[in-house]
């Protein structure tokens, strides 16, 4: 019975193997799960508001993520954002499939980390509806595993912390403590990632009213 229990436990490591492949992609396919193009096109039109085609820095304040990243998407160094720019770092994070990736954020307020935070990170409107929120509670170091719902993610990694790669506004919450509305409502804070960059997880230092950083 060990020998059998033990043989099944290896295909099913296999077959979570080959589920993260496919959802990781498979090298010389471009099969995309955001299509570039259509995904930039629509960030130029929803934060384009003086309608020159780029986005600027004060435009930019609505996409806190795109924001925290313009110098790395920026490759004509003019401080904007084109359309070929976003599409550019878009078909880098989905030009071999939609990723899957592990991640843990650490949030602290006025200086102690906060525990019992719902964070909640939300994919920007313009990569469509493929991309899902992921969210997780701090515990008492201030830290939350972010993850998808269960029944998002394949069935051999329903019991892991995943979400997809992309471009997500964050947003965190509390049962009991008042967490100011740049931070949720109208959050401030953002955070974009794929295979390649974001090695160290985000911390967000939070602030109240009339505390000083």
């Amino acid at each position: 019975m060990q020998i059998c229990s033990t043989a099944i436990e290896q295909q099913l490591s296999v077959f979570c193997l080959v589920i993260l492949s496919m959802s990781l992609g498979c090298g010389g396919i471009d099969t995309y799960m955001v299509d570039p193009d259509e995904a930039s096109a629509a960030a130029i039109e929803q934060y384009d508001t003086n309608g020159d085609g780029l986005l600027d820095e004060t435009e930019l304040r609505g996409c806190p993520a795109l924001l925290r990243e313009l110098r790395a998407y920026d490759e004509s160094k003019d401080s904007k954002l084109s359309a070929a720019e976003i599409g550019a770092q878009i078909r880098e994070m989905y030009g071999r499939g939609g990723g899957m990736t592990s991640i843990s954020c650490t949030v602290n307020l006025d200086g102690s980390p906060l525990s019992g935070a719902t964070v909640k990170f939300v994919p920007e409107g313009f990569l469509g509806p493929e991309i899902k929120a992921a969210e997780g509670v701090t515990n008492a170091s201030g830290v939350a595993a972010i993850s998808l719902p269960p029944e998002e993610l394949p069935k051999p990694l329903r019991r892991q912390s995943m979400m997809r790669v992309g471009i997500y506004r964050v947003e965190v919450t509390h049962p009991t403590t008042k967490i100011p509305a740049k931070y949720n409502t109208n959050t401030e804070l953002g955070f974009e990632f794929h295979r390649t960059n974001h090695i160290q997880p985000p911390v967000y230092n939070l602030i109240t009213r009339g505390k000083k950083t």
